[in-house]
């Protein structure tokens, strides 16, 4: 890996974590803070606090800091990441980064979004379509969350974008 860094074919972020991403003429793009975070942070990680409300594409804001949901313990801040310990289970449920940012947008819903509650409504029944949400491990999720206006957000949204049978 060291030659391949050396070479420009892989850029290390970190100890025994390498990035290959896109290349232009001016040569390979960096990795966005968030895509670092979430790798660091492992299976069941994905954006937290403003950082999940902007990736649901709720608020123009920018964060300050990324903010990361991690299962288990959080590590230490990082360049710019901000790292937040949330129940293990996420990663047993491999959770996929998204479905992590709907849990993290419920948990401080309506606080920092520019959207109303039809906005996100529409946006999840989208992602769930695609299959970049599943709503079942989303559900499954609940059962170790520790805030319960988690569990009544996503039960009232839940019940309006999940597919019928």
């Amino acid at each position: 890996m060291s030659r391949l860094s050396a070479e420009d074919v892989v850029q290390s972020i970190g100890r025994g974590v390498y990035w290959k991403g896109p290349r232009t003429r001016d040569g390979m793009l960096p990795p966005t803070a968030s895509q670092v975070g979430i790798e660091i942070a492992g299976p069941g990680s994905g954006p937290a606090e403003l950082s999940a409300v902007k990736f649901l594409g709720l608020t123009t804001q920018v964060p300050v800091s990324v903010h990361i949901a991690v299962p288990g313990r959080a590590p230490a801040p990082l360049g710019g990441i901000t790292f937040h310990s949330r129940p293990y289970s996420r990663a047993l449920r491999q959770l996929r980064p998204a479905e992590v940012a709907v849990l993290e947008t419920l948990r401080i819903w309506p606080s920092g979004t520019e959207e109303d509650w039809n906005v996100l409504r529409v946006r999840v029944a989208k992602l769930i379509k695609q299959g970049i949400i599943r709503h079942q491990s989303v559900t499954a999720a609940l059962c170790d969350e520790r805030t319960p206006v988690v569990r009544r957000h996503w039960e009232t949204l839940r019940k309006q974008v999940a597919p019928t049978r």
